[in-house]
């Protein structure tokens, strides 16, 4: 049996999150990256912003929704007790 980290079916968990954000019909999976947007839009105007800027932006917002999602699920796992090991 392959044995694979808590940490990173968390994090695959948030990248698969991600995804569904982007490319679903839904708006909740991006919540965190839509909150930091807002956060955003009181310090700088996002269409005003430069290219590379952008970018970047882009992916802080792509971080911020995994992490959060990652780190979500990584909680709750700690709640959940693991299997007996034989």
């Amino acid at each position: 049996m392959l044995k694979v980290s808590r940490g990173f079916v968390a994090s695959l968990f948030g990248i698969g999150m991600t995804l569904l954000a982007w490319f679903g019909s839904w708006a909740w999976p991006g919540w965190p990256a839509s909150l930091a947007v807002d956060v955003l839009a009181k310090y700088a105007d996002f269409p005003d912003l430069p290219r590379p800027v952008k970018g970047t932006v882009v992916v802080l917002l792509i971080i911020i929704n995994v992490g959060t999602w990652a780190a979500l699920i990584r909680a709750a796992m700690l709640l959940i007790p693991r299997r007996a090991e034989a």
